[in-house]
């Protein structure tokens, strides 16, 4: 079995506490570890940002997959809109924080603790492909706070990113539309000509296609429609599953998962 690694960063100066915790697929050929980082306001403990997600081994595409990920959790943390991407987890973190306690200094203008939670999942690590979760929950005022879902697939091999083209056979997007539409209708209870954008249905407009937020686990593959993509925010997050058979006529053979009969 192959060993995990670790590796533990300390900081001893405000309130900075990374963890990486041991963590494993049970069936999967990269390990990985857990990256646990936290950030409290000094103003107001109230006021915080908190990450954990997946770190993979060194390795030629360990390191890229890492970029991309890192990339992804820094991209989906709130940031002031005037100021350019965070760099690093503690630079998003610290001017998350700071925009929120200079704001605080003027109880007119703002009043609320702001909150920034991610959260990294593997979803499958197998031969081949990898598919990494990376979910946030922000709070920064108003009625109430937002979530983002982001669906990462990778190859293992070289690390590159893996899109719908790479997976799917040409000239699927009409097949995979039929198919989301109908497992949407059957998680809805509606009938073939009820309209999607009608009550039961609640969406915005009379259909529901593919996106790029998808995830190839180990029984199929799920598309993702996150708050206000497609319907509006009570809705919550959309999830379409379809099987690998329901997908077998348009999907190219997956390594390592279960077979594609023709």
């Amino acid at each position: 079995m192959k060993k995990l690694f670790a590796v533990f960063l300390v900081f001893v100066a405000m309130a900075l506490l990374p963890v990486l915790a041991s963590a494993k697929s049970a069936s999967g050929p990269l390990a990985f570890g857990l990256y646990r980082y936290e950030q409290h306001s000094k103003i107001n403990a109230e006021t915080y940002w908190k990450c954990d997600y997946p770190v993979f081994e060194r390795s030629k595409a360990g390191d890229i997959i890492n970029a991309a990920i890192l990339k992804a959790v820094i991209s989906q943390a709130p940031s002031p809109d005037s100021k350019p991407a965070a760099a690093s987890i503690e630079a998003a973190a610290s001017a998350f924080i700071k925009e929120c306690d200079e704001q605080m200094k003027d109880a007119q203008a703002h009043s609320w603790a702001w909150q920034s939670e991610t959260s990294g999942e593997v979803l499958l690590d197998r031969p081949g492909m990898v598919t990494v979760s990376i979910f946030t929950y922000a709070f920064t005022g108003g009625a109430h706070g937002m979530s983002v879902t982001q669906y990462l697939i990778f190859d293992t091999a070289t690390g590159r990113p893996l899109g719908l083209n790479d997976l799917f056979k040409p000239g699927f997007e009409a097949m995979l539309d039929k198919l989301i539409e109908r497992r949407f209708r059957q998680m809805r209870g509606l009938s073939a000509t009820d309209p999607l954008n009608g009550e039961k249905g609640g969406l915005f407009e009379n259909k529901i296609t593919h996106n790029e937020n998808f995830a190839v686990t180990g029984s199929g593959i799920r598309f993702l429609y996150n708050q206000y993509e497609i319907a509006p925010y009570a809705a919550g997050q959309i999830t379409v599953d379809l099987s690998f058979d329901e997908l077998k006529g348009i999907l190219k053979p997956l390594p390592a998962l279960k077979p594609i009969k023709p």
